[in-house]
């Protein structure tokens, strides 16, 4: 694929996510286009457009009905060129053997604090990313950070922008935007998502008297609900964002073996798992279900649905553990 070739693909992504084509920019990444004359009149050509295509996206452009309006895109490309008619192939250079994997792998985040005063967060909930390989779209979430950095290269861009890794809370308004954009457009039945919600001002203070013992018996018990909803029956991967303090990782180690250990106990089952903690910066999935978890997070902290509605579809199901009580032990403020 040439230089130019490849330029004019970024072009006709950018143009499609402007219109709010997300899904349509995205299928184009890693394509090429050719253009095949058949016909010519005074210096005109008409001709076909060859779209190449990787082999998920060619069998989303096989079932594609509106292919008027890419035409109408990819013609500001070609002088005294008119295209009529488009035709999908697969990229066979673009084509990597992945082994599909039985192995289930659960990505693990965390939203809110464990601040019990007027002061803390009214929510604390865990939140839970279910997947199998091969993960889909993250070679284009990597390329979008590549983007963002070559960005500081143009002096006419403004503010540098230096980012390792996407995550929710820090990112502009703008990158945050892209991001919900790209993770809308996942299959819907290759990604669950499971949230355990406590409403902290509802929590029995003899509960959470001892917070390490309150977070290891809520993040078990929540490990086991995600794997029961899920029936899971064969090997699994848990992961989770390093967290910076030693004892944080300890006792969510602790946790996430208890809750694991005793599922499998509890429903005899002869399967393996292992647990890693992983910088997020090495994981697209740990920063999904950070963006994920911050748009449920805003919805309940904050009544704000505009980014929940772009990912409520992946939900499998919310547990609201403290929904049924009526008594607060403190206000919030």
């Amino acid at each position: 694929m040439s230089r130019d070739t490849n330029i004019q693909m970024l072009i006709v992504q950018e143009i499609l996510f402007a219109k709010g084509e997300h899904e349509l920019a995205l299928r184009l990444e890693g394509a090429y286009c050719e253009f095949l004359p058949y016909e010519e009149y005074d210096g005109w050509e008409k001709g076909t457009l060859y779209l190449f295509l990787r082999p998920e996206s060619f069998v989303y452009f096989e079932k594609f009905e509106n292919k008027q309006e890419l035409i109408s895109v990819f013609e500001g490309f070609f002088v005294e060129k008119q295209i009529t008619h488009i035709e999908f192939k697969i990229n066979t250079s673009s084509v990597t053997y992945i082994s599909p994997s039985d192995i289930t792998y659960i990505f693990v985040d965390e939203a809110g604090d464990m601040d019990f005063s007027n002061k803390g967060s009214r929510y604390y909930m865990f939140n839970f990313l279910v997947k199998k390989r091969p993960f889909h779209l993250h070679e284009y979430i990597s390329n979008y950070r590549y983007s963002l950095l070559e960005r500081n290269l143009n002096p006419d861009n403004g503010k540098r922008i230096d980012i390792e890794s996407f995550h929710a809370n820090e990112d502009n308004k703008y990158v945050k935007q892209r991001m919900f954009d790209i993770i809308s457009t996942f299959d819907k039945n290759q990604i669950r998502v499971y949230t355990y919600i406590l409403e902290k001002p509802k929590v029995i203070p003899d509960k959470r008297k001892e917070k390490d013992t309150f977070y290891i018996n809520n993040l078990n018990y929540s490990i086991q609900q995600l794997l029961s909803i899920l029936k899971v029956d064969s090997n699994f991967i848990i992961m989770t964002d390093r967290l910076p303090v030693k004892q944080n990782k300890r006792r969510q180690i602790a946790a996430l073996k208890k809750g694991t250990k005793e599922y499998i106990k509890a429903n005899k089952l002869d399967i393996r798992y292992d647990i890693f903690h992983h910088c997020s910066a090495s994981s697209a999935n740990l920063q999904v279900i950070d963006y994920i978890g911050w748009a449920i997070f805003r919805k309940y902290e904050h009544g704000d649905e505009t980014y929940f509605k772009k990912i409520e579809k992946y939900i499998t199901q919310i547990d609201e553990m403290t929904k049924g009580r009526k008594d607060e032990f403190y206000k919030k403020l």
